[in-house]
């Protein structure tokens, strides 16, 4: 797949969404406004550190959007990888300009419906914007760990037309790379801890938006 003229590399990858935040328990849409980590949010974090430990993941570049809750996740994770942290703006939840602080469930079917969010980001700017910050990361010659947003998933699922379940604060999803033309091209499996030094993981499905592949986005 090529977005512009940047093809999206078929590597692993793996990819985070931030812990738990104010906003979350709130049940509010927060969007690129900033909302703070929750205490369950940071312990959240510090469990995610037992399953890398688990898997014995390594990654040598974490990756992370310039909003506090996927920064601070990024930080808390990272004390015992000693990975590079790299910030990437482009990677951050999509604008929602004035529906930012309504209740999420509200925000969540404006946008189902196809709205606009006054003086917000469209779905097409924030699709575009991204897929360009998830390109640049898998173009650098590292194995990386995105920390990132629930809408940055879906953006990643919906430019191959297709839908990924919900996304759970603090759960480790790794991205595998499979030859399946014309499909989502890496199958996605969510890792979870069996005891304090065991994980499992479990494949996550990916299922084509509306029953139709939609056309890839163009630049």
């Amino acid at each position: 797949m090529v977005f512009g003229s940047v093809e999206l590399p078929p590597k692993k990858f793996y990819m985070v969404r931030h812990g738990e935040t104010e906003a979350n328990v709130k049940g509010v849409a927060a969007g690129s406004v900033d909302t703070p980590l929750t205490e369950r949010g940071r312990s959240q974090a510090e469990g995610l550190r037992q399953i890398l430990g688990a898997v014995s993941l390594c990654p040598t570049i974490i990756v992370h959007s310039q909003l506090s809750r996927a920064r601070e996740t990024a930080r808390i994770m990272n004390a015992s990888l000693n990975a590079r942290l790299v910030e990437n703006r482009d990677i951050a939840e999509c604008s929602f300009g004035d529906w930012a602080g309504e209740p999420w469930k509200v925000v969540q079917e404006r946008v189902r419906q196809g709205l606009e969010p006054p003086n917000g980001e469209s779905g097409h700017a924030f699709l575009h914007r991204a897929m360009k910050g998830i390109s640049a990361i898998l173009a650098m010659n590292e194995l990386a760990l995105i920390v990132t947003h629930g809408g940055v998933f879906d953006a990643l699922a919906t430019y191959y037309g297709c839908m990924i379940a919900d996304v759970e604060n603090c759960h480790l999803y790794e991205f595998d790379p499979q030859v399946q033309p014309h499909k989502f091209p890496w199958g996605v499996w969510h890792y979870f801890l069996i005891d304090r030094r065991r994980a499992g993981k479990s494949c996550v499905d990916i299922v084509p938006r509306n029953g139709v592949r939609t056309e890839k986005l163009s630049e």
